[in-house]
C-alpha cells in the first residue's frame, strides 16, 4: 500500500447546499447497495474485470455514458460533493447499470488505501484549476498524485487528463514528467463524452485539452497484470 503522507491541504472547498428530502431519501435507499464502503476500498481491482477509476465526476454526465457503453469493465466514481453522488445514484438506478459504484472521498484518501497494480485506467476531468498562483498548492494533479496513481495503475493502464485551463494542462504535463513510470502517450481530445463543464469552456472560449499517459511496463516483468 502507499506510504504517501497524509495530506492536509485539500484540493476542493466544499460549498454545497444541505440535499433536500427527496436527495436524502434516495440516497438511504440506494448507497447501501451502490456505494462502496470505506472498509472495503482496499478491495478495489481484485475481482477479473478491469475497473476505471473515475475521480472528481462532477454531476456523473460522463461517467453514467461511459459504463453505459463499456459494460465489460467495471467503473467506480469518486466525489466528495453528495449532489453529484445522488445523481449519479438515482441515474445508475435509472439506467439499470450494474459496472458503476461511487464512492466518497477526497482522492488522495482513497488512493492511499488501493493495492499495487489494481485498476486499468484512471480518469481525472476537469479538476478545479485554482488559477490564482496563491491557490495552486490546492490543485488536485500534482507529483505525488500521480506517482500515487502510477502506483495503483496496472502496467500498460491509462491515466487520461482533460482540462480547459491552458496553464494547468502545461503544469499537469509537467508533473507528469516528474514521475518515471508514466509514459507520455497523446495529446488532443479522446473519445470520451462531452461534459458540462466543457461546453462552458467552449463558450468562454476555452477548448479542452485532453492528455493521456501510459504506465510502463515494470523493467523485468514485461507480463505482468
Amino acid at each position: 500500500m502507499s506510504g504517501f503522507p497524509l495530506r492536509e491541504i485539500r484540493s476542493y472547498a466544499r460549498r454545497e447546499r444541505p440535499l433536500g428530502g427527496a436527495a436524502l431519501a434516495a440516497r438511504e435507499r440506494l448507497w447501501g447497495r451502490l456505494a462502496v464502503p470505506e472498509n472495503d476500498w482496499h478491495r478495489l481491482g481484485e475481482g477479473p474485470r478491469d475497473v476505471v477509476l473515475d475521480i472528481g465526476f462532477g454531476d456523473g454526465e460522463s461517467l453514467l455514458t461511459q459504463a453505459a457503453g463499456d459494460a465489460a469493465r467495471d467503473y467506480v466514481g469518486v466525489e466528495v460533493y453528495r449532489a453529484g453522488l445522488v445523481k449519479v445514484l438515482r441515474g445508475i438506478e435509472q439506467a439499470g447499470l450494474t459496472n458503476v459504484r461511487v464512492v466518497e472521498a477526497d482522492a488522495h484518501d482513497l488512493l492511499r488505501k488501493i493495492g499495487d497494480r489494481r485498476v486499468s485506467a484512471v480518469q481525472v476531468f476537469f479538476p478545479d484549476p485554482w488559477p490564482k498562483t496563491r491557490h495552486h498548492k490546492r490543485r488536485l494533479v500534482q507529483g505525488p498524485f500521480l506517482a500515487e496513481v502510477a502506483r495503483i495503475l496496472r502496467p500498460g493502464g491509462m491515466l487520461h487528463l482533460a482540462t480547459d485551463w491552458a496553464p494547468y494542462a502545461d503544469a499537469m504535463q509537467d508533473a507528469a514528467a516528474s514521475v518515471p513510470s508514466l509514459t507520455f502517450h497523446e495529446d488532443g481530445r479522446a473519445e470520451r463524452p462531452w461534459t458540462r463543464f466543457e461546453r462552458r469552456g467552449l463558450k468562454l472560449g476555452q477548448p479542452a485539452r485532453d492528455l493521456r499517459f501510459l504506465r510502463a511496463v515494470d523493467a523485468g516483468a514485461p507480463n505482468e497484470p
